[in-house]
């Protein structure tokens, strides 16, 4: 039951997230674009960015789909730890790589559905 409520929590939390942060991308976010062009990525990564953010979110609410969503999700939190390591902005380093945690916690609950005897153990 528990791992069921976190499960819950983490879509919930994480999808909505990852839609915002990628839709603020995608809109072309003052500060979105400024920060790209600090790190020196072009503007279409920016972009590019966004939809991935934004489709991750999506596939995390959809459970056949829920799965690449974390891969992709995932891979991009790394690319993110490792751009703010190599900008030196070590205050926003922590924000990924949380991510990615929650990510990989999201990971471990869809890992092995309760086996019979568990489920009656949780119930009782």
């Amino acid at each position: 039951m528990v791992k069921k409520i976190i499960k819950i929590a983490l879509w919930v939390v994480l999808g909505g997230m990852f839609i915002l942060a990628g839709g603020a991308k995608l809109m072309g976010s003052h500060s979105q674009v400024q920060h790209f062009a600090q790190w020196g990525y072009p503007l279409w990564f920016l972009y590019l960015t966004g939809i991935i953010e934004v489709g991750g979110g999506i596939c995390l609410f959809i459970p056949k789909a829920q799965f690449y969503g974390i891969v992709v999700l995932s891979v991009t939190m790394v690319g993110a730890a490792l751009t703010h390591l190599r900008a030196g902005e070590m205050g926003a380093f922590p924000v990924p790589v949380v991510l990615l945690c929650l990510l990989v916690m999201l990971a471990w609950t869809m890992r092995h559905p309760p086996k019979k005897n568990e489920e009656d153990h949780e119930n009782t």
